[in-house]
């Protein structure tokens, strides 16, 4: 049985899959299966945006901060 940083690891293969190889910015709900859009939300790796639409986003960002949301508008 895999380890929950193995998990955390093939989730965050999906998302660099996403971002390099389709060039995908922001990421719609269908786009990641919702278990590795939810390990990738609680460990803070996206954010949700607007319903549905998530964006990567720094590990140190406080929450609210628009920063992540500019540089990727």
């Amino acid at each position: 049985m895999a380890t929950p940083s193995e998990k955390l690891a093939q989730s965050l293969e999906v998302l660099h899959k996403l971002q390099s190889n389709d060039g995908v910015i922001a990421i719609q709900t269908k786009d990641l299966t919702r278990t590795h859009r939810e390990r990738l939300v609680g460990n803070g790796f996206v954010t949700e945006v607007i319903k549905g639409w998530y964006i990567p986003c720094r590990l140190d960002e406080i929450q609210g901060d628009s920063t992540s949301w500019y540089t990727s508008f």
